[in-house]
């Protein structure tokens, strides 16, 4: 029987219907130039049926609540959302991901590090290998701390999984909007696309990986300090080790089964 959280064969077809989730934090010297971006590209696309750009604005301390909300009342597929307090890149990213409607989901950082133009690669590969998800593997171009950092907890994670995902923790991702809105995510911090794809391989679903291009940031700079993300990083994986444990061992009940 086909899983509800899961796509059938005409979900497939092109065009399709798609959802951009994204977080933002003190973005406004570029949040404007990336959407506009994103929205040319998505009206150009032939491959594209419908679709909408949901931002949750984590509690910005600038103006990018206020781009937002003027670019909502200038195209109606903008969907702003705004935390009054921030919560985290991962929390944010939560949010957006509840309230998309659409039948594909494409996870974005609001930064400019992810070209829209990765998208048609990532359909490709979709189609090519009939699989509900995709991540796209970077070629770094972050300092040498963060690379190191990044590989070594992918590293731990495709240990603790028995996987052999290439980039663990790329945030850009491309998922089957039933299945991805099923996910139970409970990171806050930065943690958010690493937690992404250990929940997706918990449910045992097949993932697609796809070569993609990665810019360094538009503008602004990264909200991480780099020894508390370390810290958090640290704990994180810790956590995805004791999970996966105790669903081994059949003390959790394993997602979406």
């Amino acid at each position: 029987m086909q899983s509800r959280y899961l796509p059938g064969p005409p979900a497939y077809l092109t065009p399709i219907r798609l959802s951009l989730a994204a977080p933002a934090f003190n973005e406004e010297q570029g949040i404007r130039l990336v959407v506009e971006d994103w929205y040319r590209y998505l009206v150009e696309c032939k491959e594209i049926e419908a679709f909408e750009i949901v931002i949750c604005n984590d509690g910005s301390g600038d103006g990018t609540g206020s781009i937002l909300d003027a670019m909502a009342g200038e195209h109606r597929e903008v969907r702003p959302l705004h935390f009054s307090q921030n919560q985290g890149a991962a929390a944010a990213l939560t949010a957006a991901i509840a309230a998309t409607t659409l039948d594909w989901v494409l996870l974005i950082d609001s930064d400019g590090q992810f070209p829209i133009e990765n998208l048609e690669k990532m359909l490709a590969a979709l189609r090519r290998q009939r699989v509900p998800a995709a991540i796209g593997i970077r070629r770094k171009k972050d300092r040498l701390f963060a690379r190191f950092g990044t590989s070594a907890s992918g590293f731990m994670c495709n240990l603790l999984h028995r996987s052999s995902i290439r980039d663990f923790n790329s945030a850009f991702k491309l998922v089957w909007g039933p299945l991805l809105r099923a996910l139970y995510l409970e990171a806050k911090g930065m943690n958010y696309s690493t937690e992404v794809t250990s929940r997706l391989l918990e449910c045992r679903v097949p993932i697609a990986e796809v070569e993609i291009e990665h810019r360094p940031r538009a503008s602004g700079a990264s909200s991480m300090k780099m020894l508390r993300g370390a810290t958090h990083r640290l704990l994180f994986v810790t956590y995805i080790g004791m999970r996966q444990l105790l669903l081994r061992l059949g003390v959790l009940r394993r997602p979406l089964s």
